[in-house]
């Protein structure tokens, strides 16, 4: 026969095991045998509402994410099982990519400008939550960040999602806001793209960049020049498949030389002409970019199609490898270098490359801007200590001001001549404005 105590005793030894120990769930349900029945039932009616509590407030422990062993604790850490060392070196951290932008921000009526740093990071175990917040991420770089010359990263995502069998995060670090020059902010830039990237934890600090940020292998071969059959043109690409008519080399961060280009392709007309094509890059690091699309016209001269249209500007400097497809099948591919940014300060550009400029030879070049009240202006040219002018020029007002595309503004070109003395790094003063150093 079922005893009247029977149901609560089982709910007792069913108890979660945080609730009672063993010992005391024992001594529990001894009492209630040992009481008398009016006794009994006076224990049982609080006891039963104890008890619902108890398993209430346990379902609620257990159901919570931070029951989880995968967010909680510092896995094992000062547990004895792993060291700290052992426990980063676990988690696998790496770089996956590495982003620099300019940002604005309104102080007092002052527009005040500053780089952020973007780093993405992955991870082959995921970071449990609580570790996550004691971690502290820094970015040293003595000319970006003043203070202890490094900046501390704001956690802006934390991603317990894994993507493909890595775990995403997302930190962003800031530069010192300040109203800078044109040539300060270039200078900004080109210092955020050296930054050593570490984590402090338990008052140890781990280097992140012995990781590099994804690397991807570019193996086509190098665009040659070669002319065309029937013209004293010359085109980059590869004879006899695909070639580009226009610039000898394209520069990072310009659109001027991708904004009239002419694509030529060699192959079965049938194949080509009225076709779907599209044109993509990519450099090292994984960047992508598309150039072009659209549909190719029935060939102009000895090639069996064409496309006239223009390129936006290239990222970053260094080796790309472009890609030619036609209705998303591959057609070509080869790699080109780019050339590093042109010199530019506030109000002017340099729009000749330094690395195409001949070592020891005076040549002529051009200097645009967007200000032509100036007949004329003076051009250093300065080592990059800045301790010695190695020439000084004046550079013309040509007065036949051309209109950007882009925005309709009135831009005025300076003529003037530019000779390197020998390989180096320079910056150019323009009219009392300091371009980035540069190499020729």
């Amino acid at each position: 026969m079922k005893r009247e105590h029977d149901d609560l005793e089982e709910q007792l030894r069913n108890l979660p095991k945080h609730s009672l120990a063993k010992e005391e769930k024992r001594k529990v349900i001894y009492s209630i045998r040992n009481a008398s029945k009016s006794n009994r039932l006076r224990f049982l009616k609080p006891l039963s509402v104890v008890i619902a509590t108890a398993c209430l407030l346990m379902v609620a422990y257990l159901a919570s994410p931070m029951y989880n062993p995968d967010l909680t604790k510092e896995t094992e850490v000062g547990m004895g099982s792993l060291t700290e060392q052992e426990y980063i070196k676990s988690l696998d951290l790496q770089i996956e990519d590495i982003k620099n932008t300019e940002i604005t921000m309104n102080a007092s009526g002052d527009k005040l400008h500053a780089v952020r740093t973007e780093l993405s990071l992955t991870s082959k175990e995921l970071i449990p939550i609580d570790v996550w917040h004691s971690m502290e991420f820094r970015a040293e770089n003595k000319y970006l960040f003043l203070k202890d010359s490094y900046g501390i990263g704001n956690r802006a995502s934390y991603n317990s999602n894994p993507n493909k069998d890595r775990y995403d995060y997302t930190i962003t670090f800031e530069s010192l806001y300040a109203n800078y020059s044109e040539a300060e902010l270039q200078k900004l830039l080109e210092a955020s793209k050296d930054i050593n990237f570490s984590v402090a934890y338990k008052g140890k600090t781990y280097d992140l960049n012995n990781e590099s940020p994804k690397s991807v292998t570019l193996d086509a071969p190098f665009a040659t020049s070669f002319p065309l059959q029937d013209s004293p043109q010359n085109v980059i690409g590869i004879e006899g498949k695909i070639g580009i008519l226009g610039p000898d080399n394209f520069v990072a961060e310009d659109t001027r030389r991708g904004a009239k280009l002419m694509l030529y392709y060699w192959s079965d007309p049938e194949s080509l002409v009225g076709k779907e094509y599209k044109v993509e890059a990519i450099n090292s690091y994984g960047e992508k970019l598309l150039l072009s699309e659209g549909v190719l016209a029935a060939g102009l001269y000895s090639e069996d199609a064409h496309i006239l249209t223009s390129f936006p500007a290239f990222t970053t400097e260094g080796e790309w490898q472009v890609s030619f497809y036609v209705e998303e099948e591959l057609f070509e591919e080869f790699r080109i270098e780019v050339l590093p940014p042109f010199p530019k300060s506030e109000h002017y550009v340099l729009l000749d490359s330094p690395k195409e400029i001949q070592i020891g030879e005076t040549t002529n070049v051009i200097i645009e801007s967007s200000n032509g009240e100036k007949e004329s202006i003076e051009v250093l040219l300065v080592n990059s200590n800045g301790d010695e002018i190695v020439q000084k020029s004046s550079f013309q007002n040509d007065q036949n001001p051309v209109i950007d595309a882009a925005n309709g503004q009135r831009l005025f070109h300076y003529e003037g001549e530019i000779k390197f003395p020998k390989e180096g790094s320079w910056y150019l003063e323009i009219d009392g404005e300091q371009t980035q150093v540069f190499e020729n």
